[in-house]
């Protein structure tokens, strides 16, 4: 009796043993792609600051809607390991620091190829293929099929090193920026050529066209970085002369002998540069501009000191936005003057090149980068409360979630155009359904002082015309976009000479412009662009990108 006791004792608790077991079980089969942690989980990342960075009722990077938002739907805190600003080079000296001491984040956002392959070499990052199949939404993972040309540029070796914010790069061509209200006042209309450009800077310049009675305007506006891809470019008037530029790296494209050649070498930037130095010396253009930087700029676009320049498609959203905030300035992008006898040229990168969500090998929960990624997504993007997208994307809030991401926009642009034109938002959802409410808005009145109306409005709609998108579209029909060949693949030579390649750029156009040195002096730049590796760099992308 006693050991038949015993034996159902046994039975009893290998079965209850069992059970706990196949409960334990169920419960860890459970953790799916938005399951919150029972226990808190940190997750440090780390922030690159931007003076365009809105923070709403007090928040903070530390404290804001979207750590508040993570904590309580994931669990997960969300900690600030360093913040860096963008536009100096600040963020990128810490990346620096990061490769030399190897302690990452767990999360970083970065786009330099150089950096992503370097740290992947040393072991710093982690590849995602495991958890991204396990934890992503059907939703996230739909976008490596749609943009499967940016996770290529993710990828190394066959494995996935980061999350890419997505790309569809035809809207980085650059626009001319005019000051309707200088225009109206000087009964003047937008250039479509060169020459005329400059007629307007002279006006701009030199006939009170912010009538205040003062010399206190200049007609062009031109940053220190004269090729740097944001406000106060010369990427928009290299093009007029059929050079497609981007940044001080440039653009690399097959010439008319089928050879690959480098944007900033052609004879056609000799000839813009010419242009510049004598606007530059004939007042047109602040005669202290090599001073100006992003955050200069933005002065003199607030205050009313300049009254055209060339910028990318976002001119609406910054800066513009801070004159229109201030005086309720209309500034209107147009499409860039011409040059008789050139053909425009418009450089873009590649999809595959663009900013990278990469979580360090150190993470001891990667999935929680990605459970993060699908709350975005389901919150961000495809909630069908309007709230949500006005509450964690607009005023720049999404720029607050440390993953993140980034939908290409400018897809948007024919549907919206089109629901525009009919006038009906019938059919339209998610994020195309704020865009068109926020142009709409903005036409009737009833968003005139918002912002994110005005950024909508002047990339989707102005004079219904169609705004920024509708002009990037345009230049993609008439054959103007250059996509840069240099993509995720590099030469070993320019990984290692880019930055001093870049300098080079920088300081010969900057000399020639100023008057330091003479037009002839670009002459030379092209000689030593080519001995300091430039050369070798062209040879060996022939080899890396052969002619199809």
């Amino acid at each position: 009796m006693k050991h038949t006791r015993t034996a159902r004792a046994l039975v009893c608790l290998l079965a209850l043993a069992m059970l706990l077991s196949l409960s334990a079980n169920a419960l860890a089969t459970e953790d799916g792609p938005l399951t919150p942690y029972a226990e808190p989980v940190t997750i440090t990342w780390a922030v690159q600051a931007s003076a365009v960075q809105q923070f709403i009722d007090g928040d903070t990077y530390d404290d804001n809607v979207w750590s508040r938002l993570i904590k309580d739907k994931l669990n997960i805190d969300v900690e600030v390991a360093f913040s860096a600003d963008t536009s100096t080079d600040a963020y990128n000296n810490k990346m620096n620091i990061l490769l030399a001491s190897g302690e990452f984040p767990d999360i970083i956002r970065f786009s330099n190829r150089t950096f992503f392959k370097q740290a992947i070499d040393a072991g710093y990052i982690q590849p995602l293929d495991e958890v991204f199949e396990k934890y992503a939404t059907d939703a996230v993972k739909q976008y490596r099929i749609d943009y499967a040309d940016a996770f290529e540029g993710a990828t190394v070796d066959g494995k996935l090193y980061a999350f890419p914010y997505m790309n569809d790069n035809f809207h980085q061509a650059p626009f001319l920026w005019i000051r309707q209200d200088w225009l109206d006042n000087l009964n003047a209309v937008a250039p479509t050529t060169v020459e005329e450009m400059v007629e307007l800077a002279r006006r701009f310049t030199f006939e009170d066209p912010d009538q205040n009675g003062e010399n206190d305007t200049y007609g062009f506006g031109l940053a220190g970085a004269v090729v740097q891809s944001n406000y106060g470019t010369l990427l928009g008037l290299a093009g007029a002369y059929g050079v497609p530029g981007y940044g001080n790296s440039g653009v690399f494209f097959r010439g008319e002998d089928g050879k690959i050649t480098f944007a900033y070498l052609q004879p056609g930037m000799k000839e813009a540069l010419a242009l510049v130095r004598d606007m530059y010396a004939e007042g047109l253009i602040d005669p202290e501009f090599t001073a100006e930087d992003v955050a200069s700029m933005e002065s003199d676009v607030a205050t009313g000191r300049i009254g055209m320049m060339y910028h990318m498609n976002w001119g609406t959203w910054h800066p513009f936005n801070y004159s229109y905030q201030q005086t309720g300035v209309i500034t209107k992008p147009y499409p860039i003057p011409t040059k008789e006898g050139y053909e425009p040229k418009l450089g873009i990168n590649s999809n595959q090149v663009g900013d990278l969500f990469m979580i360090s090998s150190a993470c001891k929960n990667p999935e929680a980068a990605i459970k993060i990624l699908n709350l975005y997504e389901q919150v961000a993007i495809s909630s069908p409360n309007p709230e949500d997208f006005k509450t964690y994307w607009a005023n720049e809030q999404y720029r607050l979630c440390p993953m993140y991401i980034g939908i290409p926009t400018e897809n948007f642009a024919p549907i919206l155009h089109k629901a525009l034109a009919a006038g009906s938002s019938e059919g339209l959802t998610g994020t195309v359904l704020e865009y068109y409410n926020y142009v709409v808005g903005f036409e009737d009145g009833t968003l005139a002082k918002d912002t994110n109306a005005y950024g909508t409005w002047g990339q989707m709609y102005i004079d219904g015309y169609g705004g920024s998108m509708k002009i990037a579209l345009d230049y993609k029909d008439k054959g103007w976009l250059y996509t840069n060949i240099m993509a995720n693949e590099m030469p070993e030579i320019w990984v290692q000479n880019s930055s001093v390649l870049g300098d080079l750029v920088d300081t010969a156009f900057v000399d020639i412009i100023t008057g330091v040195k003479p037009i002839e002096s670009f002459d030379t730049f092209v000689e030593e662009w080519l001995a300091a590796g430039g050369q070798q760099t062209l040879d060996e992308m022939e080899v890396l990108y052969p002619a199809r």
